[in-house]
């Protein structure tokens, strides 16, 4: 038995009571709230939500199996997916962040924020109001020709016409 030398209570088969399993979930969650919040390395951060994450892991397959149900042990298997493709995203934007800050401090990736540039100009939408007029008939609109028959000039730019 390979669990005989990791604890003597795992080796004889008796079960740890809720109360220790949710005791280590507390802790695990309490020290990575610690370097989530204490900490200034985006590395670190990350680590410290996925020991969070772990430890909710934990608490919830404890009481998956008090209550004789799979249900929590499920719920631990999307959360462990979803807590990989944190970490597969968290480290593409930590490497981005490193790469142009040559840092992994916290600070240096808040100076990354967007660049308030005014009012947005509301937008222009597209579609049948603008594009399709009622007179469409048969017209040939392949022609440039004015009203008198003659293409406009191109060498003028518009409204030098006028000037003088």
């Amino acid at each position: 038995m390979a669990a005989s030398f990791l604890h003597p209570l795992l080796a004889a088969g008796v079960d740890m009571p809720l109360e220790w399993v949710v005791g280590l979930g507390l802790a695990l969650f309490s020290v990575g709230l610690l370097g989530v919040a204490c900490r200034r390395n985006i590395l670190i951060m990350l680590l410290s939500v996925e020991i969070m994450l772990n430890a909710a892991n934990v608490v919830l397959v404890a009481f998956s199996r008090v209550h004789s149900e799979l249900s929590g042990q499920v719920f631990v298997f999307f959360s462990m997916t979803v807590a990989a493709a944190e970490v597969a995203i968290g480290l593409a934007i930590v490497i981005a962040v490193y790469r142009l800050r040559q840092s992994t401090d916290v600070d240096d990736a808040a100076d990354l924020g967007e660049v308030d540039y005014g009012p947005v100009p509301p937008l222009k939408l597209e579609g049948e109001d603008q594009h399709h007029h009622d007179d469409h008939g048969d017209a040939d609109h392949s022609n440039d020709a004015g009203s008198d028959g003659a293409a406009p000039d191109s060498a003028e730019p518009i409204g030098a016409a006028g000037e003088a």
